[in-house]
């Protein structure tokens, strides 16, 4: 396990507070083995700054896969196995489980009371169940048709796409009103400096227009997928929550980046057909 330990005040003091907030981000949101020894509210200000990054480390997970699949001559159905899997085993399966969540809450039709007793319910009822296993369907079928439609170059815009997808997850508990039920979103929301939510938009729009410059008219296919979807998102919690949560953040995290891979597949398919 890593352990970080830091002393100091001044400058010394501001660069403790940032590996902090690095050791925050991936301890909570991915598998790393990192241990941060200051868990505290001021250290939670730039917290969200680092979230993007598991983005990366998820697309590494992405590229040993395809690394492993191809010099073995795996075929394509074991590789959009073993992606699904190891999306799942980086993240630790936190963003799953905010969606399982969100889906027995969303799908209970209850009043919005009801549906914030349902988010804090810690019980797996049907309506998650029957929503995981759709959502896993539509990754695994989307892995598979990447893997036969596309090069390991395609990797780089999922892996951007993913980086974009967690910016859009963090704007939204900095600038979405909170739910009177959550306690992390409100906690992140709180202590998050007020720089934080604009440097995310920045990021976005970096990773954007770098992505659109590099693969094009797929890049746009990417980026609107991931706006609309935001854009639903944003009506969703209000209307059925009233405020965001920490679960409704990985509902949408993850459903936006099913919709992104579905939307890469299905333009590999188009693209690459006859």
């Amino acid at each position: 396990m890593l352990v970080f330990r830091f002393s100091g005040k001044g400058k010394n003091g501001i660069m403790k507070s940032w590996i902090d907030a690095f050791c925050i981000a991936f301890a909570m949101y991915s598998v790393l083995p990192v241990k941060c020894l200051r868990w505290k509210k001021e250290n939670l200000r730039y917290a969200m700054i680092f979230f993007p990054l598991v983005g990366i480390l998820c697309g590494f997970g992405l590229l040993m896969v395809w690394t492993i699949c191809y010099f073995l001559r795996i075929r394509a159905i074991l590789f959009g196995a073993l992606s699904v899997l190891m999306l799942v085993f980086v993240t630790g399966g936190i963003h799953l489980d905010g969606f399982c969540d969100t889906a027995d809450a969303l799908f209970s039709r209850r009043s919005m009371e009801e549906k914030l007793r349902i988010l804090k319910d810690p019980n797996c009822g049907p309506f998650a169940v029957f929503s995981v296993i759709l959502l896993l369907m539509v990754q695994f079928g989307s892995f598979v048709e990447i893997y036969g439609s596309y090069s390991p170059f395609i990797l780089g815009l999922i892996t951007c796409a993913m980086m974009m997808i967690r910016c859009l997850s963090g704007i939204s508990i900095m600038t979405f009103p909170i739910a009177s039920s959550s306690s992390l979103a409100k906690t992140f929301s709180e202590n998050s400096e007020k720089p934080v939510q604009w440097i995310l938009i920045v990021l976005y729009a970096v990773l954007g227009v770098l992505a659109l410059v590099v693969w094009k008219w797929l890049a746009l296919i990417v980026v609107s997928i991931s706006l609309l979807i935001f854009a639903g998102y944003y009506r969703m919690q209000k209307k059925a929550f009233g405020g965001v949560t920490g679960d409704l953040a990985g509902f949408f995290l993850e459903i936006c980046e099913t919709g992104v891979l579905l939307g890469i597949a299905m333009a590999g398919g188009v693209l690459f057909c006859g």
